[in-house]
Order: C-alpha cells, then sequence, then structure tokens
C-alpha cells in the first residue's frame, strides 16, 4: 500500500503485467486497491480523482486481456461513497461490483453500506466477495451466497490476528472463513494488505493470504508482510511467488 494513488495504480498495472506474462486469467487485488486504505483516503475517494485512475487500471486489463478485480470508492447519485470491489472482464469492462456491507464504525462516518451480495461470472466461474471484517459476519453473508452456485469468494483487505486475543494458529478470522468455505461449498481467496501505513506497527501479521478449498481446507498462505504476487491454478497447493519491492 502507498500514500498516493498513482503509486498504487502503478503497481497494480505492474502485477497485472506479471500475471498476464505467467499465463493468468485473473489478477486480484486488495480492499482499496486503487487508493489505498489509509488517512489519505479523504483526498483520493472523490469522483474527478479515483474514477480516472479506476479506468487507468481497466484499460491496462484490457490490454493485456486478463480479468481483474480490485477495490475502489464508489459512489451513488446523492454523493454518497461505497467501499466496492469491481469486477473487470478481458475486455476491460465492468461485469459487476460488491460494496461492503459490514462496515466497521470508523468507515461507516465515511462510506455507506452496500446493499446486495451478487454473484458475477467471469470466465466460466461465478464470483463474489466478501470484503475485509465481513467475514465474521457469517450469520448475514451465509443467506446471501447459499444457493447460488457462487465458485470462489473473494475476501479482499487488511486482515490480521486480534492482539487483544490469545494467539492461535490459524488465527479466528481464518477459521471463519474455512467455515464459509464449507458451508457454501466455494473456495475463498484472501487477496490481504500487506502493510499498513496509519499505523505501521500493525505491520507485523499482515499480508499471509490464505487459499481454501471447498471442504474449507488450507490448500496454502503466503509470506507475512509479503510484498509479492502469487500465481496459482484454483485448487492446487503449490503457487509461485513472485517477490516484489515496498
Amino acid at each position: 500500500m502507498h500514500w498516493e494513488m498513482t503509486d498504487n495504480v502503478s503497481a497494480m498495472k505492474r502485477a497485472l503485467q506479471i500475471a498476464r506474462n505467467e499465463g493468468a486469467s485473473l489478477c486480484a487485488f486488495a480492499e482499496l486497491a486503487v487508493t489505498g486504505f489509509h488517512r489519505r483516503i479523504v483526498e483520493w475517494a472523490k469522483p474527478e480523482a479515483s474514477e480516472p485512475a479506476v479506468t487507468e487500471v481497466c484499460r491496462a486489463a484490457a490490454n493485456l486481456g486478463i480479468a481483474t478485480a480490485f477495490g475502489a470508492p464508489t459512489y451513488g447519485v446523492d454523493g454518497t461513497r461505497f467501499n466496492t470491489h469491481l469486477f473487470v472482464g478481458t475486455d476491460g469492462s465492468l461485469i459487476g461490483k460488491v460494496s461492503k456491507i459490514g462496515l466497521t464504525a470508523p468507515e461507516a462516518t465515511f462510506f455507506a453500506p452496500g446493499t446486495d451480495r451478487p454473484t458475477l461470472d467471469i470466465n466460466g466461474f461465478k464470483f463474489s466477495a466478501v470484503i475485509c471484517r465481513e467475514i465474521e459476519d457469517g450469520d448475514q453473508v451465509l443467506p446471501q451466497l447459499t444457493g447460488t452456485g457462487v465458485d470462489v469468494i473473494l475476501w479482499p483487505g487488511q486482515m490480521r490476528p486480534d492482539p487483544e486475543k490469545p494467539p492461535q494458529d490459524p488465527p479466528a478470522h481464518v477459521v471463519q472463513a474455512q467455515e464459509l468455505a464449507r458451508r457454501i461449498s466455494t473456495y475463498v481467496v484472501q487477496t490481504n494488505w500487506p502493510n499498513a501505513l496509519n499505523r505501521p506497527e500493525e505491520s507485523k501479521d499482515t499480508g499471509h493470504s490464505v487459499c481454501i478449498s471447498p471442504s474449507g481446507e488450507i490448500l496454502f498462505r503466503l509470506p507475512k508482510e509479503g510484498y509479492g504476487i502469487a500465481v496459482f491454478n484454483l485448487g492446487e497447493r503449490a503457487y509461485d511467488w513472485h517477490a516484489s519491492g515496498a
């Protein structure tokens, strides 16, 4: 995560290129990947600022012929802001979006909650998203996705173990993701920020993204504080790690 939106967009474009070079059909990013999720979001979460950046990412994906999913602010007709995950096809067109419903109290002072959790068809799979701490809202999320035939739930965010609770492995939020995968019989693929900017000391246990099978089994986890891109075939335990600088 970078303070400057232009740096985030440049990093996303490099990631798209690496993913395409490695033969990936979809490249997934973290929550609010375009702007970053830090105090400067008040500067970037404006249509005139963020929408051109979103267009730039979509154009890069289209030029490469790769689908992508990434976080960015979106806006209602009345000027309300939403914390949204966008799903973009290989031609750069917007297939659909999922806006975060389960906002934290601080987020709710800036963003409006989403209203639904659609499934979206990309490359022959049905996708949806559960954004960051929504993984804790199983009672709400399960009815929204049960029976939809969703194949892959993307889980973008900036999650870390709760420092106020005794340590456990896997941490509680991963156990909750495993339960969601089992109950709906779907893959859960986490795309977790590897660093924190508002409070850098909280970066210690960030990253560490997990990929979970429809049986709830952990297939792999990425490095803690891992700056890079994992390329993998869905359902396999192995992945290729392309480390990048901060």
